[in-house]
């Protein structure tokens, strides 16, 4: 059930962000910003494809309410690897989001998934989260649901 969902989720992210990630035209040059299999979040001064994806001037504090990370995330790692099928560790990485701090539009139950944005530094998965609806909106969150950013 849960690869199912999975990847019903990776063919909308091909649909609606194939283009700004290089999946569907051929001439275009791949992203330049780098990441690894272990952070999500760039630290890369390079442009990437879709400026609208980068984050800008972002600060996450840990549980404690210490500063982690100060700089600009860049989301289309995590795109990425949702559109590839692949999943965070975290077990919240692509289940139901259910919207209780009504900060998002109204939606029915199931309708938004989340998704784990890691925090360079952090042992932890962090605050960070990247929330998708059906229709392909993109929310993040760098304070774990007090506040979002449409994206997309």
């Amino acid at each position: 059930m849960m690869r199912t969902v999975l990847l019903i989720v990776a063919a909308l992210a091909i649909y609606f962000f194939g283009d700004q990630l290089g999946l569907t035209n051929q001439n275009a040059t791949p992203s330049q910003t780098t990441s690894s299999s272990t952070t999500n979040t760039s630290t890369s001064t390079n442009t990437t494809q879709d400026e609208s994806l980068v984050m800008q001037n972002i600060e996450v504090y840990d549980l404690d309410g210490d500063l982690v990370y100060e700089g600009d995330v860049d989301l289309a790692p995590v795109l990425a690897r949702i559109e590839r099928g692949e999943s965070d560790s975290h077990d919240n990485d692509g289940s139901v989001f259910g919207n209780y701090e009504g900060l998002l539009p109204k939606k029915s139950k199931g309708y938004y998934r989340e998704y784990v944005v890691r925090t360079p530094g952090l042992k932890s998965v962090g605050p960070q989260r990247l929330i998708l609806g059906e229709n392909g909106e993109a929310y993040y969150t760098s304070d774990h649901y007090e506040s979002f950013t449409q994206v997309r």
